[in-house]
């Protein structure tokens, strides 16, 4: 886990929604009550999300890292306002509010490894392309997933931090994990609620 980040939350015109609305949107995942709160995430950037919602909701986002730590996003430490009107939004992470904790406290991430420089190379790519051409492209490197959680029930920083510690976080796999957050945090106390989840995009 990690400590939460200073954000932005601007409201979108609604022309400059559809102005977005041409770029390729990301792969959403939506899980709960899928289509109570509408399209939720509808464009997916490393630091920057915007959603749509068709009506209030109180909202949760996290920022779910490849090895599974967790971010939280919103709402921020001293946030009075969970609750977040229908329309677009973007939420952009602005800047660190302090030096990210080491991902011991996670009990499924990898622990650094030292290689050295013969091990390096070996596990290198070759430098020379293939004379066929057919080189396979690399994928690019998922930097992680943002998980936007809306529901008909408050959450303040506080208690989605305490809920956080309190999980016990071990999980086969990422996707495992990011399914079992919302449920986790929310279904428990209310029947209306949807979850949506994406990679976070360059």
């Amino acid at each position: 886990m990690r400590l939460p980040i200073a954000v932005a939350i601007l409201a979108l015109a609604p022309h400059l929604g559809s102005a977005q609305s041409g770029s390729s949107a990301p792969t959403v995942t939506r899980l709960g009550s899928r289509n109570a709160y509408g399209p939720g995430i509808v464009t997916s950037e490393s630091r920057r999300l915007e959603i749509e919602l068709t009506r209030p909701a109180h909202i949760i986002v996290l920022k779910v890292d490849p090895d599974g730590s967790i971010q939280p996003v919103f709402p921020a430490p001293g946030e009075q306002v969970t609750e977040r009107p229908a329309g677009r939004q973007e939420i952009a992470l602005l800047a660190q509010s302090g030096p990210a904790r080491p991902s011991a406290d996670v009990p499924h991430a990898a622990a650094p490894v030292m290689r050295s420089a013969q091990q390096l190379a070996r596990e290198g790519q070759p430098a020379r392309p293939r004379a066929t051409g057919d080189d396979v492209p690399e994928a690019a490197p998922i930097t992680g997933y943002w998980l936007l959680i809306a529901s008909d029930v408050a959450t303040s920083a506080e208690e989605l931090q305490e809920r956080l510690e309190t999980m016990t976080l071990q999980f086969p796999s990422i996707k495992a994990e990011l399914e079992a957050l919302p449920r986790a945090l929310v279904a428990r106390r209310t029947k209306v609620w949807a979850a949506f989840y994406a990679p976070a995009g360059s």
